[in-house]
């Protein structure tokens, strides 16, 4: 469920030596405001082939001190399958203060002079507040088993909300009603401990969806579902159900700007 709550300013602070703003309640196109209590951090870690090694043991480290600092409420670092020179670090804090602290640590200063000479992409952090998200202090703790999915959404910012052009019907659902929908209908499948969408603080039209799954057969079951395939067809423009359209000159004309980019991962920490 959405909470609207009153919009404050956030202050205006130094992180890392570079002038940032601090994290504030984020309003959407529609007038819903989403709290910054609490705060996410989607990290993605790309490191050069050959050091996955070396940075996995950073990034344990990094996660087992994080853990304990004032105000940490999940802290899981994962490595990708079939790619493990790709990492994904999910933190979840009670307060944007509570990150700042963190981020101006010792230890986090430390850790990425360490990580920056493995990377080959930019070290990508991105801050999120929850659209539809449990509380990350209550999830299970994921095991050996678990399977996590980390999507990147960038819904194009007039499919968001009613009227989007690009739907079957301008009334909607909309892209953000539609990816509201698929996490509803996902809680109930079998084997999902977690299936949140975040929305990206500095940028409202992207989301990151985050889902845990107990195994890969069931995060494997739960794709092929009417609910999932229905809701693929109905993000790329075109009626729910239909998939393959009969006219071979049809182009799709999705509510988003990117692919709908799924990856695999696996926990390390």
């Amino acid at each position: 469920m959405l909470t609207r709550l009153p919009i404050r300013t956030g202050l205006i602070t130094l992180l890392l030596g570079f002038s940032l703003s601090a994290q504030a309640d984020t309003k959407l196109r529609d007038g819903t405001v989403l709290s910054d209590k609490p705060t996410f951090i989607v990290t993605y870690v790309e490191v050069a082939p050959g050091m996955e090694g070396k940075a996995a043991d950073l990034i344990k480290k990094q996660s087992a001190k994080s853990k304990s600092e004032a105000g940490n409420l999940r802290f899981e670092s994962l490595q990708r399958i079939g790619r493990k020179n790709h990492f994904v670090v999910l933190e979840a804090w009670t307060t944007p203060e509570a990150r700042n602290n963190h981020a101006k640590a010792d230890h986090t200063v430390a850790y990425r002079k360490a990580l920056q000479p493995l990377l080959y992409n930019p070290y990508d952090e991105r801050p999120h507040v929850g659209l539809v998200a449990g509380d990350p202090s209550k999830l299970a703790a994921g095991n050996a088993a678990s399977v996590y999915v980390i999507t990147h959404v960038d819904i194009i910012p007039p499919e968001q909300f009613p009227p989007c052009k690009r739907q079957v019907d301008e009334n909607g659902p909309c892209g953000n009603a539609l990816v509201e929908q698929l996490a509803k209908a996902s809680r109930s499948h079998k084997g999902v401990v977690r299936f949140d969408v975040l929305t990206q603080s500095n940028r409202s039209n992207h989301m990151t969806v985050v889902e845990q799954w107990n195994s890969e057969g069931e995060r494997a079951a739960h794709q092929v579902t009417d609910d999932v395939k229905n809701f693929r067809d109905a993000l790329s423009g075109i009626k729910p159900g239909s998939g393959v359209n009969s006219d071979p000159l049809f182009v799709l004309n999705p509510l988003t700007g990117s692919l709908y980019d799924e990856r695999l991962y696996k926990l390390i920490d």
